[in-house]
């Protein structure tokens, strides 16, 4: 279970209050922490901040993540509600930028509706495309689209693209997966990666199959280590799980931040 301390999250933004980069001064950057399933997510809102779509950058968002170590942030959404439709620009914490990242899609749904940016059902621009999101019933809810690129790379290994592109492999034990290093491994390949052309690396999803239907552990692009949760991940997996073992939708996915479920492409 994901904990925050407030007291903590209040002396590090202290920190970053007195800190600028590139001429922004971080203290002036208006922002919510919230997240996925355990997957941190710094939500950036552009107006509120006074930042130009020129200030929104990869050196930014890791500024903003830097300063915090009670919680680790995974990445950064920028909202830029004075677009129509309203856009998301996401950067993991290191800077790297991601057409997608569900998780934080879902972040910034709620942020928008709580603020009165976006009704019940609406669409959210992202460099992924335009994408459906819904808060109606208090439930959020988004759509990624369908499994792009979907192919076998080798016995017991899939590759499918959801916003990002993931590298799903099959486990009987998922527990005795070393995420870290066998996912690096992967996600460095240099010719997997060229072979599946996507040279920027790959998001890798291990996922066994389990009563209710799967379960997933991502070692995920950007943040260079474990991540509780991957909206994109779970369903890019959910994709192959239903391509593979034949699972009906809908899908229900376990995840270490807990549970998710996936309805269809």
């Amino acid at each position: 279970m994901l904990t925050m301390n407030r007291a903590n999250l209040e002396s590090e933004y202290a920190g970053l209050a007195r800190r600028s980069m590139n001429g922004v001064p971080l203290g002036e950057c208006k922002f919510s922490i919230m997240h996925g399933n355990g997957n941190v997510i710094m939500v950036v809102d552009e107006a509120l901040s006074g930042l130009s779509g020129h200030d929104v950058n990869g050196a930014l968002a890791r500024e903003l993540c830097r300063p915090f170590q009670s919680v680790r942030v995974d990445g950064v959404a920028f909202v830029r509600r004075t677009a129509d439709p309203v856009r998301m620009t996401y950067f993991e914490r290191d800077g790297t930028h991601s057409q997608m990242c569900g998780n934080a899609l879902r972040c910034v749904t709620r942020y928008c509706r709580e603020r009165g940016y976006i009704p019940d059902e609406a669409v959210i621009a992202t460099d992924d495309g335009d994408k459906w999101v819904s808060t109606a019933g208090g439930r959020v809810r988004v759509s990624l689209g369908p499994g792009r690129e979907f192919q076998q790379v080798a016995d017991g290994w899939y590759f499918v693209f959801t916003g990002l592109p993931h590298l799903v492999v099959l486990v009987d034990d998922l527990d005795g997966v070393d995420v870290r290093t066998a996912g690096a491994a992967l996600r460095y390949d240099e010719p997997l990666c060229r072979l599946l052309n996507h040279p920027e690396g790959l998001h890798v999803d291990f996922m066994q199959q389990s009563p209710a239907g799967i379960s997933i552990r991502t070692y995920e692009v950007g943040v260079e280590d474990e991540t509780l949760a991957c909206g994109t991940g779970a369903a890019g997996s959910a994709f192959v799980a239903h391509k593979v073992w034949n699972l009906p939708y809908p899908i229900p996915v376990t995840v270490p931040g807990g549970d998710m479920r996936v309805d269809g492409t």
